[in-house]
């Protein structure tokens, strides 16, 4: 017999459990100890397979330790990508590069083994000098100094268009940064005018995204499944702006409600990357512009950042940056720099979402929810090029986090249309509702996320594939706002009265 046509062709991706989200590129990092690690396998055949077994075997790092789960499915139609995921401690992870190893099986076919690697970084917080580290195998940067408008809470009455209660998180955010300082300090120091790139993947930014997003979520997390979760080393905070924006969204009903505000971080931090530039961030170029004399090493690096938002940071909007930033390099002879003042723009954009779902929906059947993203232009995203999620909150306010995948199973119509589809078993979300004194009759409001992947083959040079960059929000129900008078802005993009 051959081996079963599934593999997984595309590096594994993070995802952080409470908010439903990716991390920025799928990087790992362990200052959040509980992850999920996610991954697209791809039936390869023209044909359906049947009795489908998919598990992760193995992880080359004893500080990573997944939950054992097989996942099995009748069938999985030709060319689908089917999205499985994996609770994993991610504690005691080493910063670097890991294998993963992860199996498929189907009827009539012997068990094929796929090995990706993925990426894990390490961030920590240093309350004395008030900067952050994060840690991979070329080196480690310090990033310190973040300015940021806040979306500040405040607890008032009122109520959204859907009439909905307008309460607020008790932990603030989310924060949009203004600006950053980044020291990088290379392992070891190098000669020429490029070090290496963190991974051979990602620019340096990609390191400052994940400290910023870990700096605006670990209260979020740490709220909802208790402070041992998230690491007390990576929990500090920004320096806010003015003019503060205040804000708020509807009331969660609930801790787990509290998932939102992190969504939320996730789309207001990405103006961080995008003041950054894709095509090559400010170390590439300042490196580029600052040529070492013979004979000298580089031992250090530094970019100093600030920008404006002419407009709010939406997610898949063309939104844009006014930034400055100089770049300096510290080398055994000499000091140079070199400084910038440009206009960059949000390239990760969408033309919309088109939502359908049920009217009504007798209980205990599923509640389900079929989504389109729009790419710019008439095409749709396909496949394997989103993660996407919904969020179904209750009549009483508590939230459930279901994936949307177009893979042509369950409520999804057939694998790449473009259709992402996914549901809620209200029979399993009535024993977590009677525990959280709620019902499950009423209005359930759904909410439509979607981020994009990161799909470079391996073995792109990494100049190359670190252009391409994944975890980015194209869709969100989440509306961030400079217009104090606009007050709530999570949307619920449709709704389903269960009877």
């Amino acid at each position: 017999m051959s081996d079963t046509p599934m593999q997984v062709l595309t590096r594994p991706f993070a995802i952080e459990p409470v908010t439903g989200m990716m991390l920025p590129d799928g990087i790992f990092d362990n200052a959040i100890y509980q992850l999920q690690i996610a991954c697209h396998f791809t039936n390869q055949s023209g044909a359906a397979l049947t009795n489908v077994e998919l598990y992760l075997e193995s992880v080359g790092d004893p500080g990573i330790v997944p939950v054992a789960n097989t996942f099995t499915f009748a069938s999985v139609p030709a060319g689908a990508s089917i999205l499985v995921q994996w609770n994993a401690d991610f504690q005691f992870a080493t910063p670097g590069k890991r294998l993963v190893s992860f199996i498929a099986k189907a009827d009539g076919f012997t068990s094929r083994r796929s090995i990706q690697q993925i990426f894990v970084s390490q961030t920590r917080f240093n309350n004395a000098t008030n900067t952050y580290t994060c840690t991979v195998e070329e080196g480690t940067l310090t990033v310190s100094k973040i300015s940021a408008i806040i979306q500040a809470p405040t607890w008032q009455a009122g109520s959204t268009a859907d009439g909905s209660k307008c309460l607020c998180p008790p932990k603030g955010g989310p924060w949009i940064p203004t600006g950053v300082t980044l020291d990088w300090a290379a392992n070891p120091a190098y000669a020429g005018v490029h070090g290496d790139l963190p991974f051979s993947d990602p620019w340096w930014k990609i390191l400052a995204l994940i400290v910023a997003l870990i700096a605006a979520i670990v209260a979020v997390i740490a709220a909802v499944t208790g402070h041992g979760t998230a690491s007390a080393g990576a929990s500090g905070t920004f320096d806010e702006t003015q003019p503060n924006v205040h804000c708020c969204t509807p009331s969660s009903g609930g801790d787990a409600g509290d998932g939102i505000a992190g969504a939320a971080s996730a789309v207001a931090v990405a103006a961080l990357c995008v003041a950054l530039s894709d095509a090559a961030d400010p170390f590439w170029r300042g490196q580029e512009n600052t040529v070492p004399a013979a004979g000298e090493l580089t031992t250090g690096e530094k970019v100093v950042a600030k920008w404006s938002l002419p407009v709010a940071p939406n997610a898949g909007q063309p939104y844009t940056a006014d930034v400055k930033w100089t770049y300096t390099r510290f080398t055994t002879g000499n000091t140079y720099t070199h400084s910038v003042s440009e206009t960059q723009t949000n390239i990760h954009v969408s033309d919309g979402v088109e939502i359908d779902t049920p009217a009504t929906v007798h209980a205990f059947s599923p509640l389900w929810v079929k989504s389109k993203f729009h790419k710019t232009g008439a095409d749709l995203f396909k496949g394997n090029e989103l993660y996407a999620f919904a969020l179904f909150r209750a009549p009483q306010g508590l939230f459930f986090v279901v994936p949307l995948t177009d893979d042509g199973l369950g409520f999804d119509p057939a694998a790449n249309d473009g259709i992402f589809a996914g549901s809620l078993d209200l029979e399993r979300a009535y024993k977590l509702l009677l525990r959280n004194h709620q019902d499950v009759y009423g209005v359930w409001r759904v909410f439509v996320f979607a981020q994009d992947v990161n799909l470079t083959k391996p073995g792109t040079p990494p100049e190359i594939a670190a252009q391409h960059i994944g975890g980015f929000f194209v869709a969100s129900a989440i509306s961030i706002t400079f217009d104090p008078s606009l007050p709530c802005p999570l949307k619920a993009q449709a709704s389903i009265t269960v009877v």
